[in-house]
């Protein structure tokens, strides 16, 4: 009983991180219909991003954070004009097999750069922790979980009142109606996946402080967000909230009860009870349109 509060801070300490993390992967998979094989190594690309800058420049990556994401934001408009554009109208295999070849792509490019030495970025407050009674709290983790929780929310703020976040719900809602009021689809695809791309950078950031790094950790990494978007569902912004708590206690647990090596298993296997009896998640609407 003891361990108990513990266990269950570390769970949501790690699961705003893992919802901040998928915003991206959930908003381009609803939007845009597109689910990213290649979304991990853009969260990888973005913790080299903050390495290379805290190592050159010493830029905090708390700092550096609107670099990951302006960056991002023009790679994913890139990748979006250049590549997934021209695949729109075909069958969403292709699309598939694209993100996956680019995932190959990424992880191997940041191969050739970094080689396939685990990278940390130390930062002073990285030992740090706080003692509240018999609660031992991380600085480290405990920043992520403010900036995570902000940035969430700021997400949540900006499709539900700017009018460029009406149009990626109107669009995600009923695209041919959305094109009756003047709202172009190819304009809210450019904007939605740079914004998801951006978010995918910026969290590699908070990544990078948690814990150490390779060019090949992008694989786990959007099995992590394909997860917390099945679990939480791909409606609404909160339900990546959900959904990412709900695998962080899924992992602290499993990992303390029944070791390291289980986790993985267990989260699978929630993923594949809830789509047999609630296939849209725990708050799944109609993608973002709903929101």
């Amino acid at each position: 009983m003891g361990i108990l509060p513990q266990l269950i801070v570390e769970s949501i300490l790690l699961g705003s991180f893992y919802a901040f993390m998928s915003l991206g992967f959930s908003l381009t998979w609803g939007v845009l219909n597109i689910l990213n094989l290649a979304y991990g190594s853009y969260i990888v690309i973005g913790s080299y991003l903050a390495y290379v800058l805290h190592l050159w420049l010493g830029l905090d990556p708390l700092l550096s954070l609107p670099v990951s994401f302006g960056v991002g934001l023009l790679f994913g408009v890139a990748i979006q004009r250049f590549l997934f554009q021209r695949l729109m109208g075909f069958e969403p295999f292709m699309v598939l097999i694209l993100t996956f070849g680019l995932d190959i792509l990424l992880s191997h490019t940041l191969n050739l750069f970094f080689r396939a030495d685990i990278r940390s970025i130390d930062v002073p407050y990285a030992e740090g922790s706080w003692f509240i009674g018999n609660l031992i709290l991380s600085e480290v983790k405990l920043m992520v979980f403010f900036l995570a929780l902000t940035l969430t929310l700021f997400l949540y703020l900006f499709l539900k009142f700017s009018w460029t976040g009406r149009a990626i719900r109107a669009v995600a809602l009923d695209r041919e109606g959305a094109q009756l009021v003047g709202i172009e689809p190819v304009k809210v695809f450019l904007v939605a996946s740079g914004i998801g791309t951006g978010i995918a950078f910026s969290s590699g950031n908070l990544y990078g402080l948690l814990q150490g790094f390779t060019p090949f950790d992008g694989g786990f990494l959007t099995v992590k967000a394909f997860l917390v978007s099945i679990i939480g569902g791909l409606g609404r912004v909160e339900s990546a909230l959900v959904g990412g708590i709900f695998l962080g206690f899924i992992e602290v647990f499993v990992s303390f009860y029944a070791g390291e090596s289980w986790k993985l298993f267990a989260s699978l296997l929630v993923m594949i009870v809830v789509l047999l009896f609630k296939p849209r998640g725990f708050f799944g609407g109609k993608y973002y349109g709903e929101v």
